[in-house]
C-alpha cells in the first residue's frame, strides 16, 4: 500500500504477485491508478474493516489468500472502500494479487 500511497505505481506493480501480473499489464495498472487515485489526493486515514482467509477466489487459482477490506479517506474523496488480496506465492512470500476500488 505504501507504494500506491506514494504514487509509485510502477513499484507497486513490480512487487505484486505473479497472479496479478497475469491479469493486468503494468501499463494498464499504472494508467488506472493514475486516472483514479491521483485526483483523490493523499491518504489521510485508512481503517481495516475486515480480513478473510480464503483458499478459493474467482479468477484466481486455488491457493492461500487474505482479502483485506479498508475504509480509506483521501484528501479529495472520503470513505473509499479499498480491497486488497494478498497471496502466498511459491517462494514463501506474501504479495498483492489484487487491488480494487469502487467504480467511479
Amino acid at each position: 500500500m505504501a507504494s500506491l500511497d506514494n504514487s509509485s505505481y510502477s513499484k507497486a506493480w513490480a512487487g505484486a504477485a505473479i497472479t496479478m501480473h497475469s491479469c493486468i499489464s503494468q501499463a494498464d495498472f499504472e494508467k488506472e491508478m493514475q486516472d483514479i487515485r491521483a485526483p483523490w489526493g493523499k491518504v489521510q486515514s485508512r481503517e481495516i474493516k475486515s480480513q478473510r482467509h480464503l483458499t478459493r477466489l474467482p479468477g484466481l487459482p486455488n491457493g492461500d489468500y487474505w482479502v483485506i477490506s479498508y475504509t480509506t479517506t483521501f484528501e479529495n474523496k472520503p470513505n473509499v472502500a479499498e480491497s486488497v488480496v494478498i497471496a502466498l506465492e511459491q517462494d514463501g512470500h506474501w504479495r498483492v494479487a489484487g487491488y480494487t476500488l469502487p467504480d467511479v
